[in-house]
């Protein structure tokens, strides 16, 4: 493939294995979430709706990310803004007049775990990003040595 320039435009690091189990993960908790606390939730508050579709949008990324069609950075603003999400609504739920005792324990059932999931794929991503810098810096480290050498 003919290039403008002498090196290769670098490509975007896409997700692991591990951040598209991850993101997975997220999509099925989201869905059982959805399914339990969110339906039950709008019907008794319609407007509640109206609050929730950022979460919704989210859901939809996590597809996205499961499916690993984006790169890193990306997934590491959607993560960051799930974090947001799970927080906003916890806030949410808590505003209830009578949640029943099983919607209490499957709401932080459901944020425990989704705030152990953002955490593990927000921890993966760090990871992953600093074994790329590593890599990157070993790269030019050895390219010096080689330019060093054959200037001898």
């Amino acid at each position: 493939m003919p290039t403008s320039h002498l090196h290769p435009i670098p490509t975007i690091p896409k997700l692991s294995r591990v951040g598209r189990a991850l993101a997975g993960a997220q999509v099925l908790k989201e869905t059982l979430s959805i399914i339990f606390l969110g339906l039950p939730l709008v019907k008794e508050t319609p407007l509640v709706l109206l609050s929730v579709l950022p979460g919704v949008v989210l859901y939809l990324l996590h597809w996205q990310l499961a499916l690993g069609r984006v790169g890193r950075m990306f997934a590491t603003a959607v993560w960051v803004f799930t974090l947001l999400d799970e927080l906003w609504g916890l806030l949410l739920f808590e505003e209830l007049d009578s949640p029943t005792r099983g919607q209490i324990r499957m709401l932080y059932w459901s944020y425990f775990l989704g705030l152990f999931i953002i955490l593990l794929a927000l921890g993966e991503l760090g990871w992953r990003w600093q074994r790329h810098r590593t890599k990157i810096r070993r790269n030019v480290h050895h390219q010096a040595i080689l330019s060093a050498r054959q200037r001898r």
